[in-house]
């Protein structure tokens, strides 16, 4: 037996991000013991009742599919007992038990990386210093993840990929979904200069967008997560904060103090965030960690020479000479817009306090009164749905759903 089909049926058995999935492996080790476990064996190894319902169903006709679909649209899986899946990542909070990939994975326990991620609506401005501080990054050694979006997700990519580095983009679809439509051909370039496209979503199977889940990988592939153009209510702030409950490090971009756009990343400064400007203040970081591996200078080459340099959507792959031609999966129209219902993943207090806004802008005392929460709980879990994309906080402290 295939057993990437155990993996897979694990993946589909729990919902994505389950926090136990590190627990289960620690417990039984594979996840054929678990496909072969039966409910008393499941119960005594901890496991309640609601997963034990979901684990009991031992069909592998949809594993199957998903595999057969995922090797003809030239992919290919990568699950725990694979020696390229990161060691860093398995011991994240709900580590994946399938990720679905194209292209070229590199060893993330001996090469560094560092997720470079922001705003979708960034400013020229900010693209260009994501840009170019990437490029500094990859041609100074690391690999680059980003999470596929518009933006700052895109100038990192496209900024590794011109500092002749590599880069991993996480994806929150599907890799045969062409979404967002605007990068199209920058994933196909992604893919034909050796990168990587890696998604949680399985090929063909019903999935809803949830940037929370995908963020959780990019905190969980890196050695740390550096934000440019980050405002108050960006997802990428979601991505630090994962990276520090899972004991990464943080790095924040500077920016200008007017215009908001840069508020988010100054507040994970104040909460203790890296400062950085050049490449080389995050090379530096890792360089006695990965002796010999790192080139500073060809960073601050690399990151000077671009600096100027404002990213464009890319018109066409452009394969390099001494790199092979991945095949890129076939396109199907644009996935849906990410969802607005809460995330599994989010706090009870979150989900209690999502479930009483409203369209109409509610004050925070009365809020308060209707969950049932002291106001510093209250706000700490405003603040999480506004980082969720849940919550809009719309004037002095009214907020209503987003």
């Amino acid at each position: 037996m295939d057993s990437r089909l155990y993996w897979i049926w694990l993946q589909q058995a729990l919902p994505l991000g389950c926090t136990i999935m590190g627990e289960l492996l620690d417990r039984f080790g594979h996840a054929e013991a678990l496909y072969r476990a039966d409910k008393t064996a499941l119960r005594d190894g901890g496991i309640s009742d609601k997963y034990v319902k979901r684990l009991a169903d031992k069909s592998l006709d949809t594993a199957r599919r998903i595999l057969d679909r995922t090797l003809e649209q030239g992919g290919w899986v990568l699950t725990p007992e694979d020696a390229l899946y990161p060691l860093s990542l398995r011991q994240s909070t709900g580590c994946p038990a399938a990720l679905y990939c194209c292209g070229s994975m590199p060893n993330l326990d001996s090469i560094p990386a560092v997720a470079v991620v922001g705003t979708r609506s960034a400013s020229a401005a900010g693209m260009r210093e994501a840009y170019s501080l990437s490029a500094g990054l990859a041609a100074g050694g690391m690999v680059v993840v980003s999470g596929g979006a518009k933006g700052i997700d895109a100038a990192a990519h496209t900024g590794a990929l011109d500092g002749q580095g590599r880069t991993i983009m996480v994806m929150a679809c599907p890799l045969d979904v062409n979404y967002p439509k605007e990068n199209d051909a920058l994933r196909k370039r992604t893919l034909a200069e050796g990168g990587l496209l890696l998604s949680e979503y399985a090929v063909g199977e019903p999935y809803r967008c949830d940037f929370h889940i995908r963020n959780r990988l990019l905190a969980g592939l890196a050695q740390g997560v550096c934000l440019g153009e980050t405002p108050t209510r960006s997802g990428a702030l979601i991505s630090a904060r994962l990276a520090r409950e899972q004991g990464r490090d943080v790095f924040a971009m500077p920016g200008s103090l007017t215009g908001h756009l840069y508020d988010g990343a100054h507040r994970e400064i104040q909460r203790g965030a890296t400062l950085v400007m050049r490449a080389t203040d995050i090379l530096r970081e890792y360089a006695p960690l990965f002796p010999g591996m790192l080139d500073l200078e060809a960073a601050e080459e690399t990151q000077k020479k671009l600096e100027h340099v404002t990213p464009r959507a890319e018109k066409a792959a452009k394969p390099r000479r001494d790199k092979k031609t991945v095949s890129v999966p076939p396109v199907q129209p644009s996935a849906p817009a990410p969802s607005a219902i809460i995330p599994d993943t989010a706090s009870e207090a979150a989900k209690r306090v999502f479930a009483a806004l409203t369209d109409t802008p509610r004050p925070v005392d009365e809020l308060a009164g209707e969950v049932d929460l002291p106001i510093p709980n209250l706000l700490a879990a405003l603040t999480e749905l506004e980082m969720l994309g849940c919550a809009e906080n719309s004037a002095g402290q009214q907020y209503k759903k987003q």
